[in-house]
């Protein structure tokens, strides 16, 4: 399993990087954020790339959306519902998907540039996947196995510090993206 991860690793990180050379070389400095704008608007490869890129976007949302309502829920479930000891309860399924939809909109509709939403959705998505979420559960899982007075959750709750770390990214990772806005 190791050797197969790795070489499929390496294999992912020859490709991006050429890729990238390859997009340098052809815009350098005076690269819009979303590279299909820099190809001519009648383009037939590009057009179809647009299209590509924009049904990816209308059938991965529904996936991308249950993940998050699932994940909400579940953790909804563990914080709010377990700490006041109440029975384990489900969200209602239309209404959370339709916030989710609204707030996706409306940041869609007030953003020109791709670069910012993806700048903002890396600085505060994926600091929340690599520091934030991965410390909580891990953190709750070893709390709820082994009980909050054990030894095994007294040494692995400093990784509760990853959390203030990860806020610490989104916060200079948001205020870069915004900053590049200006």
């Amino acid at each position: 399993f190791l050797r197969v991860s790795r070489s499929s690793y390496t294999i992912l990180m020859v490709i991006y990087i050429l890729v990238m050379c390859g997009g340098y070389a052809t815009f350098g400095d005076s690269c819009y954020g979303n590279l299909l704008r820099n190809y001519h608007p009648h383009d037939r490869l590009a057009g179809f790339a647009r299209l590509s890129t924009g049904l990816s976007i209308i059938f991965g949302f529904p996936l991308i959306a249950n993940g998050a309502r699932e994940s909400f829920t579940s953790l909804y479930n563990a914080a709010y519902v377990e700490s006041i000891g109440s029975h384990h309860r489900n969200l209602p399924r239309a209404k959370l998907v339709t916030v989710f939809l609204v707030i996706t909109s409306c940041v869609a509709i007030s953003i020109d540039d791709v670069k910012v939403a993806a700048g903002l959705s890396g600085a505060t998505v994926g600091s929340f996947l690599v520091y934030i979420c991965p410390s909580l559960v891990y953190v709750t899982i070893v709390r709820k196995r082994s009980g909050p007075e054990s030894l095994e959750y007294k040494k692995i709750l400093r990784n509760i510090l990853f959390v203030p770390f990860g806020f610490g990214t989104v916060i200079l990772g948001v205020s870069m993206t915004i900053q590049h806005m200006v």
